[in-house]
């Protein structure tokens, strides 16, 4: 008789649970999944631009080379030699732009992680740095980037004298070069993260 009432007990259970329920904790778990290939295809770097549109709920956007999510432009681009008494911590000559970040994503941003590349003219790559566009230590004037607000800081890059590409860099007038911003991945203050895709040409 016990063996009978537990039995029922347990189809009671499984017919009890909704299907929904199951789906949606498998969804989320592919979901899971899906990020950290994204995650380990950037830390590998292999983040070349997709075409794949994203789904409604997904976490990718999927934009052209000219991309609007943030706006940027460079104020100035200077030279900066190492100084004796700056080589602990400055390891090398550095090429410092001075550049401007402004969130257009609509939302309020936590940090924007990207790179930053420098060609010619004729559309060959220079030099490149991944870079954070946050406001960590601006306390008194808070921590996020409100929509349409705009961050300047200083974008450095070690500069190698044996390098022809570096040399290029730091002799060429800024209108003699072209600096581009892909984002890659921003983070909103929601918690959410969206993950930036490229369309190939």
């Amino acid at each position: 008789m016990l063996r009978i009432a537990f039995l029922f007990l347990t189809i009671f259970f499984v017919v009890s649970v909704p299907a929904q329920t199951l789906e949606e904790r498998v969804k989320q778990l592919e979901e899971k999944v899906r990020q950290l290939e994204e995650r380990l295809n950037r830390l590998e770097g292999r983040t070349e631009p997709s075409n794949v549109e994203p789904s409604v709920e997904g976490d990718v956007i999927t934009v052209g080379e000219n991309q609007n999510l943030v706006e940027y432009r460079v104020l100035s681009k200077k030279f900066k030699p190492v100084r004796l008494k700056e080589s602990l911590w400055q390891r090398s000559d550095l090429i410092i732009l001075k550049m401007v970040f402004k969130n257009n994503t609509g939302k309020e941003v936590e940090n924007i992680s990207g790179k930053v590349m420098i060609f010619d003219k004729e559309g060959h790559l220079l030099m490149e740095r991944k870079i954070n566009v946050n406001k960590a230590l601006n306390f008194l004037r808070g921590m996020t980037i409100k929509p349409g607000e705009e961050v300047k800081m200083s974008v450095e890059f070690e500069y190698d004298p044996n390098n022809e590409n570096h040399r290029k860099v730091k002799e060429l007038p800024l209108n003699q070069l072209v600096i581009k911003f892909y984002p890659s991945v921003i983070k909103f203050t929601d918690g959410t993260e969206k993950y930036i895709r490229y369309r190939e040409h």
